[in-house]
């Protein structure tokens, strides 16, 4: 596995072979959004938003600030 993709902004993330073997946070360079992630020799096994705290998506974002 290269790559994943955020699920937020669509960006390819490129893992390398540092995330053969990974279960935690993952920040999409991009969008800011924080994500967890398991992999498992090299294969993504699942991905969540994550409920720390990080960058809203863009849509939240613009509500918040209209309000």
């Amino acid at each position: 596995m290269n790559n994943v993709h955020c699920m937020f902004c669509g960006h390819a993330i490129d893992l390398g072979g540092a995330y053969n073997d990974y279960e935690g946070p993952l920040r999409c360079s991009v969008c800011k959004s924080l994500m967890t992630v398991r992999v498992e020799d090299g294969h993504l096994r699942s991905m969540a938003a994550s409920h720390q705290a990080g960058a809203a998506p863009k849509a939240q974002r613009s509500q918040a600030q209209n309000t």
